[in-house]
């Protein structure tokens, strides 16, 4: 008699698995999968950092902190270990500190910057210097924009600081549309090309938050697999 082969049931995919199990959604399954695959990366990343330093778990890292010059001010510590450190903790702290700091910096520029729209070219001719012209990014000028004029009172009214249409020219002559940053932003990407020297990979906001969590002691938020 011949024997008949049957062939092997396909296995359910992870989703149908996942809600069989947890009777949660497919968003929340795809929510769930993203953080799975997070931890994943964070793990790899863990590897890389524990054979570079030789330490057993990334929370050593806060037993070899840089030492400080003596009698250093304070307020020159983080210049300092921004240049000086090679540890990925210290590099992580300061990054998430200044992220904060860039994103609620307000200075005269910054006000600039997130309002400037773009403007006639004969704008920049009347208030400012032809001879300039070759220095202005050809980005700003759009026939129908709205006036220098308009715009920079419409900032000092809503801003408080007293911007004029010389700042206005100022700004554009020194940068093009969308690539001002703040000095916090610049520290910001200090930060993150040392911490690359460091650790041969880019920095994330989630294995930043991981490190913080690590050598701190605190519990990760990461679901237990299902199945």
């Amino acid at each position: 008699m011949e024997t008949q082969i049957i062939p092997a049931v396909p296995s359910k995919r992870n989703l149908e698995r996942y809600i069989a199990a947890t009777g949660k959604t497919e968003l929340e399954y795809q929510a769930w999968a993203s953080e799975v695959g997070k931890r994943m990366h964070i793990n790899n990343l863990d590897k890389i950092i524990c054979a570079k330093f030789d330490i057993y778990t990334v929370s050593h890292l806060a037993n070899i902190l840089t030492e400080l010059p003596l009698g250093i001010p304070e307020n020159e510590v983080n210049a300092y270990l921004i240049e000086h450190s090679v540890n990925p903790l210290e590099l992580a702290k300061l990054w998430n500190e200044m992220q904060a700091e860039a994103q609620s910096w307000i200075c005269k520029e910054s006000l600039i910057a997130n309002s400037l729209a773009f403007f006639p070219k004969t704008d920049f001719e009347q208030f400012g210097d032809k001879n300039h012209l070759p220095d202005v990014s050809r980005s700003w000028f759009k026939k129908d924009g709205l006036n220098l004029d308009t715009q920079a009172q419409e900032m000092s009214e809503n801003s408080g600081f007293e911007i004029t249409v010389q700042d206005l020219i100022d700004f554009v002559m020194k940068w093009r549309p969308r690539t001002y940053k703040n000095p916090a932003e610049l520290t910001v990407k200090r930060i993150e090309e040392r911490f690359k020297e460091v650790t041969t990979f880019a920095i994330k906001d989630y294995y930043v938050q991981h490190l913080l969590k690590m050598c701190h002691f605190e519990k990760s938020g990461i679901d237990i697999l299902p199945f």
